[in-house]
């Protein structure tokens, strides 16, 4: 019996608006009603799951920043993986050497030396009042030292806008793997950017976390999601599901490809979860 859904955010849960459908909401409130507890899993910050959350009615745990923050509810965090500052401050300063952009996270706030639009595109909130974010904004000279300022950790580092970038994508990120790859794990959520944590730091890591404080097993776990930094609760979850928008290789691992993102990949997820259930109850 599957007690705990995996699901990631951007490209799974968004839609191309980047917005939570009416058919994903109801699907969601459907599958917590029948005893499966839904967790929004993300390379985001946590206070952007947690609105998405708050948008579908629930207030359930989540996996942030690629398993770097835990959190049991919007206000409750079980645990955090923080990046260690050596490393932060080194990241940091191998990134203004190559001169691309980075922005990175603790648990509520966004930090960078540059403001990017393009960059905060994510976590915007629009209103009938200008733009709103989902998170507080620390925008400095130094924001490591901003960081260390409030008494907080870095929790991930993301490296972006590289498809303006004069060294190209796949340089920029040779350069990273042969300067710290022995330091920290480098993973991808999608094109023109990647993410940067501790060793061991992956959405599958923090599921184990969880579904171990929550009493569920790793044979009760079910995923979906697209990308790469997916690919670990993919191959490991019991039931596993690619969107209809993924690369091959994320398909190739999952058990089931569903519908894509702006076409209902997350109901038809919940209903083979729930005839699954009907099948394999709980002994």
């Amino acid at each position: 019996m599957i007690k705990l859904f995996a699901i990631d955010m951007d490209g799974t849960l968004l839609n191309s608006e980047d917005t939570v459908s009416e058919s994903t909401t109801e699907a969601i409130q459907k599958l917590n009603s029948a005893g499966v507890k839904s967790v929004l899993c993300s390379g985001r910050i946590a206070t952007s799951l947690d609105y998405a959350n708050s948008l579908m009615g629930v207030d359930n745990p989540t996996i942030a920043n690629n398993g770097a923050i835990i959190k049991l509810n919007k206000d409750k965090i079980l645990n955090t993986h923080p990046l260690k500052d050596e490393d932060l401050k080194d990241l940091i300063a191998f990134a203004e050497k190559c001169k691309v952009h980075y922005h990175f996270y603790d648990d509520d706030t966004y930090y960078s030396n540059t403001l990017n639009p393009k960059s905060l595109h994510h976590l915007r909130i629009e209103s009938n009042y200008g733009i709103n974010v989902q998170c507080k904004l620390n925008i400095s000279t130094d924001p490591f030292d901003e960081l260390k300022s409030k008494g907080k950790d870095g929790l991930k580092i993301l490296i972006g806008n590289l498809s303006d970038h004069p060294y190209g994508e796949d340089e920029v990120r040779r350069l990273f793997d042969e300067e710290f790859s022995d330091r920290v794990y480098i993973t991808t959520s999608g094109p023109g950017s990647f993410e940067i944590m501790e060793p061991n730091v992956t959405k599958w890591n923090g599921i184990l976390e969880l579904a171990e404080f929550l009493g569920i097993n790793k044979d009760e776990t079910a995923a979906i999601g697209d990308s790469y930094n997916d690919l670990p609760m993919l191959e490991e979850a019991q039931l596993s599901f690619a969107m209809g928008n993924s690369a091959d290789e994320i398909k190739e691992i999952a058990k089931y490809t569903v519908a894509d993102n702006n076409s209902g990949g997350i109901a038809e997820a919940v209903d083979i979860i729930l005839n699954y259930n009907k099948e394999n109850p709980s002994v």
